[in-house]
């Protein structure tokens, strides 16, 4: 989300999965592997961590329900000027490649 950073893959491949996260991509099934697996990930970028935590917040919605419900809490949480439309515009992602980023994600964290 911050554009200086955006050089760093870890902070791209969390991008990538709040964009198919925000864009109800596979459903429920995401949805689990992403609060099982990364429940306890330290995010790289802070504003990342809030998303996460909104849309895990949020009972099973739709894109629709996300977009509408997302700018309002993530301003409640301090970050009022996020580009969160960004979110919606990434292309689509299988769940094989979806299940790939949680574990690189995850590796990322232990070799740090």
């Amino acid at each position: 989300m911050v554009d200086a950073r955006r050089e760093d893959p870890v902070i791209e491949m969390e991008r990538q999965i709040l964009s198919a996260l925000c864009r109800a991509e596979h459903g429920e099934p995401l949805r689990r592997l992403a609060r099982e697996s990364l429940r306890l990930y330290r995010w790289r970028e802070p504003v990342h961590e809030a998303i996460f935590e909104v849309l895990m917040a949020l009972p099973a919605a739709s894109p629709e329900i996300i977009r509408e419900q997302l700018p309002t809490r993530i301003t409640r949480r301090g970050f009022p000027d996020v580009p969160w439309e960004q979110l919606f515009q990434c292309p689509a992602i299988p769940m094989s490649e979806a299940e790939e980023l949680v574990r690189q994600l995850l590796q990322s964290q232990s070799s740090r």
